[in-house]
């Protein structure tokens, strides 16, 4: 080994004071318990009916655990005499974190109330693109005690938020549309009627409205959903950029 390589591993060697390791393994636990609840949404999306509740239960719990894990940073903060990094940083950065699994059980308790038949296509996709962001959270967050060079895992999640933005707009207008040509055949329908229809052929007006008032129920139940949805993946970004400037202020 040269003595420039071997200056180079000095220089990568991080030695953390007693204190940061403990808030590192707190840092890991927030985000492998966020991972585990991303992973939970996805088993959510393809459950049968009858499971979903066990499902959502331990999303809730998960939850609850990431409460538990951010009081204890904010007690390490108050009695750290030199936390790694800056305290409104860190703050910031689990409050941040902790939205991502909040907007996670939002989505999972509004899925499970409105008791849909099954998920769709939107949910199936953004679910996973919730978790890959999340793991790459959690890998960036693993690394940070030996590699401040977290730029790939921000590019990551960037990538896949814009991903993410194209299938939730997609699924609205997928669905705007069922409803705007359930609109136009029921109008259709209405024009060609007499002046005095009889019964029968006032029966397929009462199916096709029937069938245009479900579709837009359906519009507004699914929309809270995926808002849910969208709103972690922002929150995912969110922690990222937290993440960069905590980072920046303490290279």
């Amino acid at each position: 080994m040269t003595l420039v390589d071997y200056f180079k591993r000095v220089k990568n060697i991080r030695l953390l004071p007693p204190r940061d390791k403990e808030f590192y393994d707190l840092f890991n636990e927030l985000t492998s318990t966020t991972v585990g609840a991303s992973e939970l949404l996805i088993r959510l999306f393809d459950s049968e009916s009858s499971e979903r509740g066990e499902v959502e239960t331990r999303i809730s719990t998960a939850i609850t655990r990431c409460n538990q894990i951010a009081e204890s940073i904010e007690a390490l903060l108050r009695s750290a005499q030199q936390p790694p990094f800056d305290r409104s940083e860190i703050s910031q950065f689990v409050e941040d974190l902790n939205r991502i699994i909040k907007y996670i059980g939002h989505a999972a308790n509004r899925y499970v109330v409105y008791d849909f038949p099954s998920s769709d296509k939107e949910m199936r996709e953004l679910a996973p693109i919730i978790n890959e962001a999340c793991k790459a959270i959690a890998k960036a967050v693993e690394s940070l005690h030996r590699n401040r060079n977290l730029e790939p895992f921000y590019r990551a999640v960037n990538e896949l938020e814009l991903k993410a933005d194209i299938i939730y707009h997609e699924g609205l207008r997928r669905r705007f549309q069922e409803i705007r040509g359930d609109r136009i055949e029921l109008e259709e329908m209405v024009k060609e009627l007499p002046s005095q229809p009889s019964a029968e052929l006032l029966v397929p007006i009462i199916v096709a409205n029937t069938e245009y008032t479900r579709h837009t129920a359906i519009f507004f139940i699914l929309r809270q959903v995926y808002a849910e949805l969208e709103r972690a993946i922002d929150s995912c970004s969110d922690v990222t950029a937290t993440l960069k400037r905590m980072v920046t202020k303490n290279v």
